[in-house]
């Protein structure tokens, strides 16, 4: 299976993920709204959140596999079992530990991640509770990571990328069981730990059933290979650290805000994801076994081309989606969150938050990208310099515009932030080596289109008129057609060489 088609795999069911996300945050802010419970949620949840990152996306999973390839490289297999037993049985008691740490001391977690709650008695007193419930999910997937990470290391990304659908159906479920007798932060806080529990021995059926070595509770002896491991493992670790910390920041800043601001920032995270998560996270995700892979074999020519081909394809999506998300803002918000008990107040609120985000989302795509792509070549340096830079620009633009313009400055520092980013990895010399002459002159052909794109849907939302929920689902299919369709011409009337190869094999 090409690359193309293993990104477009991935990226087909991280939709459907995605859309059933959309129909469980629908379901939770309609059950909510902007209240001191969904903020207090929103909190409690990130929480979770960051350990998946951490060891999930961009943490220990790229630096696990360029290791667990090498040994395949090698023809290694026994070595890769005892490899990953090992690393199984320090993740086991270590998160063991930290996790039953936290649930022990929740009200003092809670007051040290969004320290303004302490100010609240409602929303500290919800956040406790719903972190003592969530956060034992942290152990299951920390876990799950060893396996899922085998997973991606032999390229089963199918098995792998199907996971988070089945978590959103739990997730959904259990928003709508037991409606009358258990609030609705508590409904999902137990659906999240269930979850965590379901994706532990999914992860580990598919790893056995795939005849791939399975982890095994061993002694803790942090052999050779162990201790080389986790010596390349800390500055992942703290890249991803810091990448993750650099979200709760606006997380803290917004703990200050008046009641509903931290929700307004979660609903509107939660559009940008969908991109982020479909060309930045899937990309990086296919991107990772195949440059590690041909680094084990010294390809270093193919390690070029896949780099080069995956910049500007997904170039190609992502500013399109921008176009989409800035100018379609209202009425996605509205459509998905606009009922129940979250009020046009909050829309309005929400619609300005992301389309402040949606700007910085090209630079956090490229970030996934090339972090990735340091990770594999095993340069662990860069992404941390780069990451830690990032979030000192997001503390500071954070405090001095969150007084004066509340969440909306926090939605600036966000986007600033992962400009930031994406500068100081384009810094490092193999980054700058993708950007040679044809790259950029792909990127003002993409560039233009999406212009194109743009001054046809503002054009339709200026003679269109709109009369409840219907029209505006109508609306924003038939943009999001007209839209697509304008920017396709202009890539092939601008003789964009992927455009016409595809228009040569349509015809």
């Amino acid at each position: 299976m090409s690359i193309l088609r293993r990104f477009w795999t991935v990226s087909g069911l991280t939709v459907l993920s995605r859309i059933l996300g959309v129909f469980r945050e629908a379901a939770l802010i309609h059950f909510l709204g902007a209240t001191a419970e969904m903020d207090a949620f929103s909190a409690a949840f990130k929480f979770p959140t960051f350990f998946r990152r951490l060891f999930a996306e961009g943490g220990m999973q790229s630096i696990f596999v360029p290791f667990f390839n090498d040994y395949y490289a090698i023809g290694k297999i026994r070595g890769a079992s005892y490899f990953v037993s090992r690393l199984f049985t320090l993740v086991f008691w270590t998160m063991f530990i930290f996790t039953a740490l936290v649930c022990v001391f929740a009200k003092q977690f809670v007051i040290l991640m969004v320290p303004g709650f302490a100010q609240s008695p409602d929303k500290l007193a919800f956040a406790t509770e719903f972190t003592r419930i969530i956060f034992p999910s942290v152990w299951f997937v920390a876990i799950s990571t060893i396996y899922s990470s085998i997973l991606i290391a032999r390229k089963k990304l199918q098995r792998y990328a199907l996971a988070p659908i089945l978590v959103n159906f739990i997730l959904i479920v259990s928003l709508f069981m037991g409606v009358d007798s258990i609030a609705a932060g508590r409904r999902i806080s137990y659906g999240i730990l269930l979850s965590g529990i379901f994706i532990l021995f999914y992860m580990r059926a598919q790893v056995s059933r795939s005849g791939l070595p399975m982890p095994k509770l061993s002694s803790i002896k942090l052999t050779a290979g162990t201790r080389l491991f986790l010596k390349k493992l800390a500055p992942v670790l703290v890249t991803a650290g810091v990448m993750q910390i650099n979200i709760f920041v606006g997380t803290v800043v917004a703990s200050f805000c008046p009641t509903g601001c931290i929700t307004y920032i979660y609903c509107a995270d939660r559009f940008v994801q969908l991109p982020l998560a479909m060309f930045g996270i899937a990309m990086g995700l296919v991107l990772l076994p195949e440059i590690s892979e041909a680094l084990a074999t010294k390809k270093l020519d193919a390690v070029r081309d896949v780099q080069s081909k995956a910049v500007t394809f997904t170039l190609r999506l992502t500013l399109p989606s921008v176009v989409g998300l800035v100018i379609l803002a209202y009425y996605l918000i509205s459509i998905v969150y606009g009922h129940g008990r979250f009020t046009e107040t909050a829309v309005l609120s929400t619609t300005r938050i992301l389309q402040i985000v949606s700007i910085g989302l090209p630079a956090n795509v490229l970030v996934k990208i090339m972090t990735s792509v340091l990770v594999a070549q095993k340069d662990s340096k860069t992404p941390v310099i780069a990451a830690t830079t990032s979030i000192v620009a997001n503390t500071v633009i954070s405090v001095i515009l969150a007084i004066p313009l509340q969440e909306i400055g926090i939605a600036i520092a966000t986007s600033i932030s992962g400009i930031v980013n994406a500068y100081w990895l384009l810094r490092k010399a193999e980054m700058r080596a993708l950007f040679n002459r044809c790259l950029i002159i792909d990127f003002v052909k993409i560039l233009g289109a999406s212009m194109v794109m743009s001054a046809v849907m503002l054009c339709m939302s200026c003679i269109l008129e709109f009369n409840g929920i219907t029209s505006e689902i109508l609306f924003v299919l038939l943009s999001s057609i007209i839209g697509i369709v304008a920017y396709c011409a202009s890539l092939i009337l601008l003789k964009d060489p992927v455009a016409l190869a595809i228009k040569r094999r349509i015809m």
